[in-house]
């Protein structure tokens, strides 16, 4: 018995492109949405499974919401997946009843959202596939990863978990976050999400394995965000032909365009510029000392009236006005 899964990462579907994108970023995610349905035809997988951040809102218009309707009716197989934190209105939950995602899982037979981490589906009763959604306990004390209640002690079929969470390989400059290293978890393989870069496929030495190749889109134009690949993940789970129980594979997306292509980075890059520069001014006004040099504002600006041909009588007002602040 065989029983074969396809996972993506986030999706962030929505009507509108991203600031930093060149291209259409609703087409180009619709491509790749019909790419991962035509892959999981020729690997005949069992399910398609989601981390969450179905949409890149809460609420999207009714012509968004219906224009993936008509996508995802297109899927050859169930699509399973969670409540991400852009998928709810202030990451409550309870408020699901009254979002898009809500409406999409209304609206398309192959979608289910579970929300619930002790809810298993089981297939051909061989895998139990349980889904931890985001919330306020997300990541604190490791919350997140591991299936719950009855769900989390079956120990006859192959557990598989599936998570919105802040799960990385590396300690962050922030503080909500849950390393792979030290997660605990009674699943044998964990999908997460959230983390749009990801991390790849993470086997630790006690045999569970820690899986996110990334966002299934390129939201912002970082560097790492040019040079990832766009990839899903294929697990076959047959404890006849592996010795280990599963077997995973990363397939890169063909339809996924270069992020060179896709990708504007002169805003970003202006916006490094302008905080170099800030940087720079901040440094000018700083003694030897490290205290703060007093600035004669009258001096600068009467300065900057000089270089621009300001009117006496402009400069006069300007003066005024700035005194009647520091009054």
């Amino acid at each position: 018995m065989v029983v074969k899964l396809l996972e993506v990462g986030d999706i962030h579907a929505r009507g509108t492109s991203p600031r930093n994108r060149l291209d259409d970023y609703t087409l180009a995610l619709k491509r790749k949405m019909q790419e991962v349905f035509k892959l999981a035809q020729v690997h005949q997988v069992d399910a398609i499974i989601c981390p969450g951040d179905v949409f890149d809102s809460y609420q999207v218009s009714i012509a968004v919401l219906l224009d993936f309707v008509n996508l995802f009716r297109q899927s050859p197989v169930p699509i399973f997946t969670t409540a991400g934190n852009h998928d709810l209105p202030s990451y409550n939950l309870e408020t699901y009843y009254r979002t898009s995602l809500h409406l999409l899982e209304m609206l398309v037979p192959q979608l289910r959202v579970i929300n619930d981490p002790s809810e298993a589906v089981v297939i051909k009763d061989l895998v139990q596939l349980t889904f931890t959604p985001y919330s306020g306990k997300m990541d604190v004390a490791g919350y997140g990863y591991s299936p719950e209640g009855e769900a989390a002690e079956r120990s006859d079929l192959f557990k598989i978990h599936v998570s919105h969470g802040m799960l990385l390989d590396h300690t962050p400059p922030f503080d909500r976050y849950t390393l792979v290293q030290e997660v605990e978890t009674e699943a044998d393989v964990v999908f997460c999400g959230h983390d749009h870069t990801g991390f790849g496929i993470f086997h630790r030495q006690d045999g569970r394995t820690f899986v996110n190749l990334g966002s299934l889109t390129r939201l912002s134009a970082s560097v790492t965000e040019m040079e990832r690949p766009i990839q899903a993940a294929l697990i076959t789970v047959d404890p006849e032909n592996y010795e280990k129980g599963f077997d995973l594979e990363a397939i890169t997306l063909e339809s996924a365009q270069p992020g060179s292509q896709i990708l504007d980075r002169s805003g970003l890059e202006a916006e490094q510029k302008r905080q170099y520069a800030m940087e720079q001014f901040s440094a000018l006004i700083q003694g030897n000392d490290g205290e703060a040099v007093a600035v004669n504002v009258e001096q600068m600006v009467e300065m900057i009236a000089k270089r621009e041909s300001i009117a006496p009588e402009v400069v006069a007002l300007a003066l005024a006005k700035i005194e009647q602040q520091v009054v």
